[in-house]
């Protein structure tokens, strides 16, 4: 299959359909790719297919060189997503390891279309936090965002992914985070006083789980200290979310950073 870079360069030449008829014919092999261990090699997994596997095994005899490497595993999936129509490409995980990567291939792949991407991930994570393998290395949306690239989605779960912990750790990591993407932190992230958590994903679940409330102690604070949102825009939030029919869980958090403001 070759490089992910060197793959994908090739396939953004095409056209979409174009492209999928070229991918197509390599589909079973980027799934065996991605069903195989770290360091696998060829002949150690046919050992364990099925004789009778739809189409045969000969099809996987040279499916890959060598042993699985995370470049292997990034390639198959820079097929998938070349045989794929945008909607069902945004269903296909794992997303490639190399940030760098994904930042270039999902916009060189699906210009139009980053918002089917941003919609399904966001609606994806919301309903499913814990599913690390398949919300990993989704947070490069949020790249695309800043870039300008395409819209800031509505749902709710891209305010939750950011929440969570998935863009960085919550605390000085992610106000370092949010300050370097002020597009993100205004459109997205200003949000969290409106969006109600789930199981998984809540503001004071993400304080607990981190220790020493590190969104409501650091990062609400950092972002008024260095001037991105103002103490009113706080506290107008903070009862907005009061005012809520927020669950009591859910409702402490805002209690206790009103509290921390004073009011």
């Amino acid at each position: 299959m070759g490089r992910p870079t060197e793959l994908a360069t090739r396939l953004v030449a095409h056209d979409e359909r174009t492209r999928r008829a070229m991918c197509r014919p390599l589909v079973a092999q980027a799934k065996a790719i991605l069903s195989a261990s770290s360091g696998s090699t060829v002949a150690a997994w046919l050992r364990h297919v099925r004789d009778d596997y739809p189409g045969g095994t000969d099809q996987f005899v040279d499916a890959w060189a060598g042993r699985l490497s995370q470049e292997h595993w990034d390639a198959a999936t820079t097929v998938l997503l070349g045989a794929k129509n945008p909607a069902q490409a945004a269903k296909v995980w794992p997303v490639p390891e190399d940030h760098t990567f994904t930042e270039w291939v999902y916009p060189a792949l699906f210009p139009g279309d980053l918002a089917i991407f941003v919609e399904q991930w966001s609606a994806d994570f919301a309903v499913s936090p814990k599913n690390w393998d398949r919300n990993r290395g989704r947070a490069v949306m949020y790249e695309w965002i800043e870039a300008g690239l395409v819209e800031a989605p509505r749902h709710e779960g891209a305010v939750l992914m950011i929440i969570g912990g998935w863009a960085d750790a919550p605390g000085k990591p992610l106000l370092r985070w949010l300050l370097a993407r002020p597009r993100v932190t205004k459109e997205v992230f200003a949000r969290l006083f409106d969006v109600r958590g789930v199981k998984g994903a809540s503001l004071m679940q993400a304080d607990q789980t981190a220790g020493d409330d590190p969104i409501r102690t650091v990062v609400v604070p950092g972002l008024v200290k260095r001037g991105v949102w103002t103490r009113d825009f706080v506290v107008r939030g903070t009862r907005s979310a009061l005012d809520s029919d927020l669950p009591a869980y859910q409702r402490r958090w805002f209690v206790q950073l009103a509290d921390d403001l004073g009011i």
